[in-house]
Order: C-alpha cells, then sequence, then structure tokens
C-alpha cells in the first residue's frame, strides 16, 4: 500500500505541474496573479497588467480546476483503484495523498518556483517582494497544514466513502 500510494503522490504532483501549466502558460507570473498578497494584485490592475474582471474570472477558474484535480483524481485513486470502502480508509488515504501533494507545491512551486527564481517577479512591483518573493512567506505553511488537512479528510472522506458504497 506504502508503493501505491507514493505512486499516487507523484501522479498529483504531475498533476499540480499540469495545473500551474495550464494558469501561467499564456500570461506568465499575470496568468496566476490570484495566488499573490492583494497588495500586489492591486498594483497589477492598477499598473494596467490585469483587470479586476479577468482577475476574478481567472481565479474563478483556477478554484474550480484545482477544486476538480484534488478531489477527482484523488476519488480515484482511493475508491477505483485502492478499492477503499470503509471511512476510516477513505479518510486516511485522502488526508495522505492531499498532504504528498501540498509538499509538492510547497517546496517545487512555493520555495523553488516562486520564492527562489526570477520568473514570478511582477515588473513594476519589484518594491512589494518581501510580501511573497522570500521563502520565510510560506515556510510554515507544511507545518499549519498537518492539522488544518483533517477536517478537510474527514469531509472529503466521507464523500469518498458513499460514493464508495454506490459503486458497491
Amino acid at each position: 500500500m506504502v508503493g501505491k500510494l507514493l505512486i499516487e503522490i507523484l501522479i498529483l504532483w504531475a498533476c499540480y505541474a499540469l495545473y500551474m501549466a495550464i494558469l501561467v502558460h499564456k500570461r506568465g507570473p499575470i496568468g496566476g496573479i490570484f495566488f499573490y498578497p492583494k497588495v500586489v494584485r492591486d498594483r497589477a490592475v492598477e499598473l494596467g497588467l490585469i483587470t479586476d474582471d479577468e482577475l476574478r474570472r481567472r481565479r474563478n477558474f483556477a478554484f474550480i480546476l484545482l477544486v476538480a484535480w484534488m478531489v477527482l483524481v484523488p476519488l480515484v485513486m482511493v475508491v477505483c483503484v485502492n478499492g477503499a470502502r470503509r471511512y476510516w480508509d477513505c479518510c486516511w488515504q485522502y488526508y495522505v495523498l492531499f498532504l504528498g501533494a501540498e509538499f509538492f507545491d510547497w517546496l517545487v512551486i512555493d520555495t523553488i518556483w516562486v520564492a527562489l527564481s526570477d520568473w514570478w517577479r511582477i515588473p513594476g512591483a519589484e518594491d512589494l517582494e518581501h510580501t511573497w518573493h522570500s521563502v520565510h512567506v510560506k515556510q510554515w505553511k507544511m507545518v499549519m497544514l498537518i492539522p488544518a488537512a483533517i477536517p478537510v479528510a474527514a469531509l472529503v472522506g466521507g464523500l469518498y466513502w458513499l460514493v464508495g458504497r454506490m459503486i458497491g
């Protein structure tokens, strides 16, 4: 089971990389501006790099896509591939997969790609980089997610348990 979960986490990492590529492939860092603190988003709008309407549409699209892949892909893994049918099994497996995917987000996306590279810099917002372009901004994210993910796993695990009961 451990080997299977590790492979599934790697698949989720690939999904996360694809998710980020979809968001930023045309507009670069502006395509993911909704990830930035409000002060940076406001500066991007003020500079004419994006409109409020486009920012709202991109944020909504990103949220729908994120929820879809963070719920549906693990659903297939937990219920269909791993065959979980008990509530507890659905919860703990989702918890492990969720934290595995979030580890990739924290280490690769937030720390290496965002904080340590120049790719995410917004021209005209250099004076605001201390709000996001630092490894210290997200240094406690994973530690805080360990307990915060428990109610999420309980909720999503319940959904998976219901789906598992329906498909037998």
